[in-house]
């Protein structure tokens, strides 16, 4: 799914005029959030489950990953 101008599209679904790149570029964006996503439903469960331990394992990978997402944009701006 990609939100384009506050509406969300499926590029499986639907047929936008899209470059390959822009959508390899789109799929990637898709594959680093669902991967944020996970990270952030793992905080969460290990929250409310009391798990402190390895909680901090998550929020620790949960940084690198935000930080590798930020560095990869750095050259962008």
């Amino acid at each position: 799914m990609v939100k384009l101008n506050e509406k969300i599209y499926n590029l499986e679904g639907m047929k936008l005029n899209v470059s390959p790149v822009e959508k390899k570029r789109i799929q990637n964006i898709n594959f680093v959030m669902a991967d944020l996503h996970t990270s952030l439903n793992n905080i969460y469960e290990l929250l409310m489950d009391k798990e402190y331990a390895p909680l901090r394992g998550e929020v620790n990978l949960l940084s690198k990953k935000l930080k590798s997402v930020s560095e990869s944009v750095t050259d962008e701006i």
